[in-house]
């Protein structure tokens, strides 16, 4: 038996092939060209597909990280993501190859498949084209208008779907699922104005700051995603320190029935790199040839 999270994504490609709503899976929670991605997959059996899928996500590690690869192999998210055949590694992998140019409007633009993915990934790109190269950031989004108008041109009724597939919990319940501040609420429903207000100053701030410490800062402030969403940390700070920290983390949250240990990793990368700072890279300049 495939992973559980592979085996829904399996399912919802298997309903497209055969002519039915993806929305007809149990648990399937994501946009409609999201399942329509794992129709190659549908066409071999589950079990088989499902190892294919684990053979890619190793490769886009090894790819990705080179020899450092497996020092990331006992970072418990990636633990996760090899059990159950989440999709976080691909859309870490997307991020890194994310440049100024169509390349990066393409690769930002599918990201936004996942919206909980992109919140964390791809904000603090969607700054640097705002500020440093607008011709990306408005391929970015007319990519992105098509990619989710084309859908709902030729199936209006997906979205009504897609939200009616949703979990009925209210926000406050699944915000206190997220790996960051809104963790909090869990213990203190109450607390959400407040809590509200420090996300909103720690998203902004973060935003300005290194890639790695915008995508922590993103992460420590975001109402959504799971603990698994701190796959998106690997790389950021080493390796040695990382995934002792989620192992801590996973203990604390078996202890404390919430996700607050999972926080602590956003905010060992912003000290990190407190201290470590990266060095910037040097402007590209460009040389007219006089006419």
């Amino acid at each position: 038996m495939g992973g559980w999270d592979f085996s829904i994504f399996w399912l919802a490609g298997q309903a497209i092939l055969h002519g039915q709503s993806p929305y007809s899976v149990e648990n399937f929670f994501s946009p409609l060209l999201f399942a329509y991605g794992f129709v190659p997959l549908a066409l071999l059996p589950q079990q088989v597909a499902f190892f294919l899928w684990l053979f890619i996500n190793l490769v886009i590690l090894i790819v990705c990280l080179r020899r450092p690869f497996w020092k990331w192999l006992l970072y418990l998210p990636m633990i996760h993501l090899f059990s159950s055949g989440q999709v976080e590694l691909l859309w870490w992998a997307m991020e890194r190859a994310i440049n100024r140019g169509w390349r990066g409007a393409i690769l930002g633009a599918l990201m936004t498949l996942k919206p909980q993915a992109a919140v964390i990934l791809l904000s603090w790109h969607l700054l640097d084209w705002l500020r440093n190269d607008r011709r990306t950031l408005v391929r970015w989004l007319v990519l992105t208008v098509l990619l989710w108008g084309i859908p709902t041109l030729l199936s209006p009724s997906w979205l009504g779907d897609w939200r009616a597939n949703l979990p009925t919990s209210t926000w406050q319940e699944s915000a206190g699922n997220a790996p960051g501040i809104f963790s909090l609420l869990r213990l203190a429903p109450g607390i959400w104005p407040i809590l509200l207000v420090i996300a909103a100053a720690i998203f902004i701030w973060g935003q300005f700051q290194s890639k790695p410490v915008a995508r922590a800062a993103a992460m420590l402030a975001s109402p959504v995603g799971l603990f698994y969403s701190t796959l998106a940390l690997v790389d950021t700070a080493p390796a040695w320190l990382l995934v002792p920290a989620s192992i801590i983390a996973t203990i604390l949250s078996m202890l404390t029935n919430t996700f607050i240990g999972f926080a602590a990793l956003p905010v060992i990368v912003i000290i990190w790199h407190r201290y470590h700072p990266q060095p910037e890279l040097p402007k590209k300049i460009e040389v007219t040839a006089a006419a």
